[in-house]
Order: C-alpha cells, then sequence, then structure tokens
C-alpha cells in the first residue's frame, strides 16, 4: 500500500513538472518591430533652379501587427538646417499619430516647401531631414505586448536634403 502512495505520489508530481505554467493558450509573445524605413524627395512645378520638393517619409511594420492605444505613437518629421546642434532634431515639419498598423503596412508622413536649389540655405547646405518614430514614454510599461517595439535602433532615420538637388539634374 505504502508503495502504491509512493507510486501515486511521484507520478502526480511529475504531471505537474511537465505541466507549462505560463501557457494561457495564446502561444508565444509577439514580435513587434516599426522600422522608419526611408525618407524620399520629389519635386515638382520646376522652374530653372526652383521647385516645389516634397519630402515624405515612411514607417513600415516589419514583423507582428502593431496595435496600441490613440495618441501613444506617432511618426516626426524633422528639417535640421546648418548649424543646428546636433542633439536637436530642428523643426517639427510634419507629424501623424496613428494607433494601429499591420504587418507589412506603412505609414507616410509628408512635407512640401518651395526649394531654390541656387541659394546658399538649400543649394551649397541643405538642411538634413530626420525621420523619427515616437512613443508615448509608459509604452513598454503599459501591459500591452502588442505594442511593444522590440527593436528601437530602427526608429530613425536622416538624409541630407542634397538629394534634392540632384534632382535637378
Amino acid at each position: 500500500m505504502k508503495t502504491i502512495k509512493i507510486l501515486s505520489a511521484l507520478l502526480f508530481a511529475i504531471t505537474l513538472i511537465s505541466c507549462d505554467t505560463d501557457d494561457d493558450g495564446g502561444g508565444s509573445p509577439p514580435e513587434i518591430d516599426l522600422e522608419a524605413t526611408e525618407i524620399t524627395f520629389s519635386i515638382a512645378n520646376r522652374d530653372n533652379f526652383v521647385a516645389d520638393a516634397t519630402i515624405t517619409g515612411t514607417v513600415t511594420n516589419i514583423k507582428d501587427d502593431f496595435k496600441s492605444g490613440e495618441n501613444q505613437q506617432s511618426v516626426l518629421l524633422y528639417e535640421r538646417s546648418l548649424g543646428t546642434p546636433s542633439g536637436n532634431p530642428g523643426n517639427l515639419v510634419a507629424q501623424q499619430n496613428f494607433r494601429n498598423l499591420d504587418a507589412g503596412a506603412t505609414i507616410t508622413v509628408s512635407y512640401t516647401r518651395r526649394w531654390n536649389a541656387s541659394s546658399p540655405a538649400e543649394g551649397e547646405f541643405p538642411p538634413d531631414y530626420i525621420l523619427v518614430l515616437s512613443y508615448d514614454p509608459d509604452l513598454f510599461i503599459d501591459g500591452n505586448e502588442d505594442n511593444d517595439d522590440t527593436n528601437t535602433d530602427n526608429n530613425r532615420v536622416e538624409r541630407s536634403g542634397q538629394g534634392i538637388n540632384m534632382l535637378f539634374n
């Protein structure tokens, strides 16, 4: 009888040990990664060295569906002129707030301005453009795994406005 009780207890212990206490039926946590992908330039209404330049920043969801609350994240586009300290992103020229972004989907932000490729401020010393993916400071502690970016190293991209001047060639 003692042997049966010991075997029963041993079998029960083995069953408990083999159970996954973290298994809630949901599988592994989502892998969220939004990426500041690129900044592109285009010009229109060109007249010699003057045109309307459009600066477009693109953010891409390169992993699982991103699901969040309102006003918790936004895409920011900055214009930083020559002489602006490197720690300062410059002037905010466009912003796009968003809530959800499906896997593989993109969100863009654009800014159009008059560009004079023959002026020193644009032709010789063009501004830099900086695209930043910005999150609410408490986003990573809100308990929602569907909005925790697992790779924040790719949340910023920078490009020189010299690319606009190249469009005049």
